[in-house]
């Protein structure tokens, strides 16, 4: 490595490669041969397995994600796509984490700008018979979803991913759209039934967005203000044996 003298430059020229580094410029030799090792061939491997399986993903919530076309996001799901991976295969088989609250994904925000409130858990079981059963805990929605004034009712909109790992193959499993009065009573949703098959490796997703409808001068209408449409992934886990 050495720096630059009189130029600030910053890209490649012949065999030199220009950059900045730690606030200083320099310029060192392109490297004539990179040795790939395991845990890098691994790694590429993974990130491509995460790229697509993130594409996949994004295009069976496209109708509830606001920002589906957000590089962006777009980049940040990959990564954690990435990461979970990469973990999972470092983790007991057995492990209980791997059937709730999986790291990188739990809780990942499609929209940045407005973020999920922390009251919506849901309660996740797989009674048998191939069924997968969702049920939101009790809330008040005039405290926990920070409308504006002018708000008539709020609707729910979830979607249920199923992703085979060793296929790479995502299904939309289940799609439901609940609508929540806006006051000051405690809500709670019904117990939503959704049809799955058994399979230890599929990674499931629960996505929900929300939507305000506000009512001004008798005429309702959905906000399109980015910062009132969150989307996120509310659970995330491995279908238990």
């Amino acid at each position: 490595m050495a720096r630059q003298c009189d130029s600030q430059w910053v890209g490649t020229v012949n065999n030199l490669i220009f950059y900045k580094f730690r606030g200083h410029y320099c310029m060192r030799l392109k490297p004539g041969h990179v040795r790939r090792t395991k845990a890098s061939v691994k790694s590429s491997l993974n990130f491509g397995k995460a790229s697509q399986i993130g594409r996949q993903i994004r295009d069976v919530i496209y109708p509830i994600n606001p920002c589906n076309s957000d590089k962006t996001m777009i980049c940040r799901f990959t990564g954690a796509l990435n990461k979970m991976i990469s973990w999972k295969e470092k983790i007991d088989p057995f492990s209980p984490y791997l059937k709730k609250s999986l790291p990188f994904i739990s809780g990942f925000q499609f929209n940045n700008q407005a973020d999920m409130p922390l009251a919506i858990q849901p309660a996740v079981k797989f009674p048998g018979s191939g069924t997968m059963e969702i049920q939101l805990s009790p809330f008040i929605s005039g405290d926990t979803l920070h409308a504006s004034f002018y708000t008539d009712h709020i609707v729910f909109k979830m979607i249920v991913t199923s992703t085979s790992l060793t296929e790479m193959k995502t299904e939309k499993k289940g799609m439901t759209e609940i609508r929540i009065p806006y006051n000051y009573e405690v809500f709670q949703t019904p117990v939503i039934s959704i049809p799955i098959s058994k399979n230890e490796e599929s990674l499931i997703l629960i996505v929900l967005s929300i939507e305000h409808f506000v009512n001004k001068k008798d005429r309702v209408k959905m906000l399109t203000d980015p910062g009132k449409l969150p989307c996120g992934v509310i659970w995330a886990g491995f279908q238990p044996n």
